[in-house]
């Protein structure tokens, strides 16, 4: 059973392209399924009727990807050749070289010999895939035909040997600085064309491939174990086995012969090619390759997103903040919302004499964070948040009370799913004052109820339904200078706490893309410093007391655990997930009126925005009213 010597491994699955906006550069290595024409260009191989010298009848998965990811790439970045095997093969004192196509032409440990003296190296947010194995096992395939007693010794020390150098390469790549590496396992090559029509050559590619695939998983875990890096193993033989089992639904009319075997096929319109699985013995048609690249984009994008809930949890839970922070700045008086100053200052919003007040608020606002330059995907989020409270004046100079509120967050993940964000919380809150200073605190905490979905990739949707929870703490204080122009202004010192932790989960849908999570939290601390402006007048009857404040807000401390996934069909291989770093600086602006509607209710408006955030800014827009008694 002679092969072609046109190399390599199929694998393929009818998925819906998931898009997602990704930092970072894309670079390939491996064998003819990622090979872009670098083996025509130094041997002139494959000729026509193959594609510009691709394996296929189009392009390969690694031209399609970028498209899907935002990756940066450019045809240089494909450093794949067609026939390479994982490294030199050595068997039975005969040494096979580097390559299917001729022992000198190039193998995958030459590629990466050759783009690390050109001084190639990785950044954090690159991609790096490495697909390759298949060659050595034709290659000890052609061995065993040629001398079956050599059979048993061959089988032996194939899938250790393969493993072993690919394992080599892998690590390699992580030496020049790879920390997110995309290794396809191998599709069933016992369901090719050039093997799926001998029972003898049928079951010896199957166990070539099943002993390959049974390997990989663990020895790209002790390499994630060893140097950190993320290896994400591609499930190939799984979307094989899903297309051939049900063909008619992903498209394809033939799954079991190569088109360009096939006058009727081979001298159709590419589109009718496509109907085909198999463009020739070994390679998938340019379709195929397209699927590929639409489930490894997916792969990237639900690793990648894994971070978002929690983040948009602690934005949830800062706008809630803000609508209790307005309620003490209103009972601080004329700085911003609802009821009266705790001072009795004469010509404000209420009697003094009023002990207990009830409030209600509500606001909304939008936010993004943009992408990472580690990999971590950014988002745009809408919000909403309400708020009820009680609160009861102790003296002239102390308030404080409880409150409790809803949020509904929304997120639109770069460029692909979506989170969903429920929360109910509950908080307690203090005001005191003496003469000109005062100082205010808040603590709440919150349960939220995510949900996480992403787009099907040829056979459903994934979602994900974490529970977590927010703690949050505040504190303030600040001193009134004097007036001037019938204007206060106050210089402000606050810090805040704020943490999002989430449970670990499974999530649903899609086999091939479901995650398993562990348990994970985010935590800040910031600093704000600034100044409030404040006046008092009396407008068509109402007295109203408008205001405005300009602060800087400062990361002191800013950490998110280390957790970890694995997706479940290749549960053995594990992900390390961080968080995105955030900057260490930027501005908080704010404004917004106070008026009073008799001597026992009032209202207010108020807006806040962050200003010159690197990574992404949120506006909130808020309004209530209150009745005290």
């Amino acid at each position: 059973m002679k092969k072609t010597r046109l190399l390599a491994s199929a694998a393929i699955l009818a998925l819906a392209a998931a898009h997602s906006a990704q930092a970072g550069s894309l670079y390939a290595f491996g064998d003819s399924l990622s090979d872009n024409g670098n083996l025509f260009r130094l041997t002139g191989l494959p000729p026509a009727p193959y594609y510009m010298g691709h394996f296929s009848n189009g392009k390969v998965w690694v031209e399609y990807l970028p498209g899907m990811t935002g990756l940066a790439f450019k045809p240089g970045n494909d450093n794949a050749y067609g026939g390479a095997f994982t490294g030199n093969i050595t068997f039975n004192g005969v040494d096979y070289g580097t390559n299917l196509e001729a022992p000198s032409l190039p193998g995958i440990t030459t590629e990466i010999a050759q783009f690390k003296a050109s001084g190639g190296r990785f950044s954090r947010g690159d991609v790096v895939t490495l697909w390759g194995g298949a060659n050595n096992y034709f290659e000890y395939a052609d061995i065993i035909e040629a001398n079956p007693a050599l059979a048993q010794a061959a089988i032996a020390y194939a899938v250790p040997n393969t493993i072993s150098e690919l394992s080599g390469d892998a690590s390699s790549l992580v030496s020049l600085g790879a920390h997110t590496l995309l290794v396809p396992n191998l599709p069933d090559l016992g369901a090719t064309p050039d093997f799926n029509t001998s029972a003898i050559a049928t079951k010896l590619a199957d166990e070539l491939s099943g002993g390959h695939n049974a390997a990989l998983p663990g020895a790209m875990e002790a390499i994630h174990q060893r140097t950190g890096a993320n290896i994400i193993v591609l499930d190939e033989s799984k979307l094989l086995e899903t297309v051939i089992a049900n063909p008619a639904r992903y498209g394809y009319v033939n799954v079991t012969d190569a088109c360009i075997d096939t006058p009727a096929c081979l001298g159709a319109s590419t589109a009718t090619q496509n109907t085909y699985l198999f463009w020739d013995g070994v390679h998938p048609t340019t379709r195929a390759q397209q699927y590929v690249a639409a489930y490894a984009a997916a792969s990237l994008l639900e690793f990648n997103s894994l971070t978002v809930p929690a983040q948009l949890g602690a934005a949830g839970a800062g706008d809630f903040t803000t609508l209790l922070d307005n309620r003490m700045e209103a009972l601080r008086g004329g700085a911003g919302g609802f009821s009266y100053n705790i001072e009795g200052a004469t010509g404000a919003t209420g009697d003094s004499a009023q002990k207990f007040g009830l409030f209600v608020a509500g606001g909304g606002g939008n936010g993004y964070r943009n992408n990472d330059a580690g990999g971590d995907l950014g988002f745009t989020y809408t919000n909403a948040a309400t708020i009820i409270g009680a609160d009861y004046r102790f003296s002239p100079n102390i308030t404080a009370g409880v409150a409790l509120g809803y949020g509904d967050d929304h997120a639109n993940i770069n460029e692909g799913g979506k989170v969903q964000n429920q929360s109910f919380n509950a908080a307690i809150y203090a005001i005191a004052s003496s003469g000109p200073a005062y100082v205010k605190g808040a603590f709440n905490f919150g349960d939220d109820w995510y949900r996480m979905s992403h787009g099907g990739v040829g056979f459903g949707g994934v979602v994900g339904k974490p529970y977590g929870h927010t703690t949050t703490a505040d504190v303030e204080g600040g001193y009134n200078l004097p007036p001037c122009h019938n204007i206060v202004l106050t210089p402000q010192l606050g810090f805040s706490y704020n943490n999002a932790a989430l449970q670990g989960y499974t999530e649903a849908g899609a086999p091939l893309l479901t995650e398993q999570v562990s348990s994970q939290g985010y935590q800040e601390v910031l600093a704000t410093t600034g100044f409030t402006a404040a006046t008092g007048m009396v407008l068509g009857g109402l007295w109203v007391a408008p205001y405005a404040s300009a602060a800087a807000q400062v990361h002191l401390s800013d950490e998110g655990d280390n957790f970890t996934s694995s997706f479940t069909d290749e549960p053995v291989v594990t992900q390390t997930n961080s968080y995105p770093n955030q900057p260490p600086a930027w501005a908080l602006l704010g404004a917004g009126v106070t008026a009073s509607l008799g001597t026992r209710i009032t209202a207010s408006i108020d807006v806040s925005t962050t200003a010159f955030r690197s990574n992404g800014n949120a506006f909130l827009a808020s309004g209530g009213a209150s009745y005290r008694f």
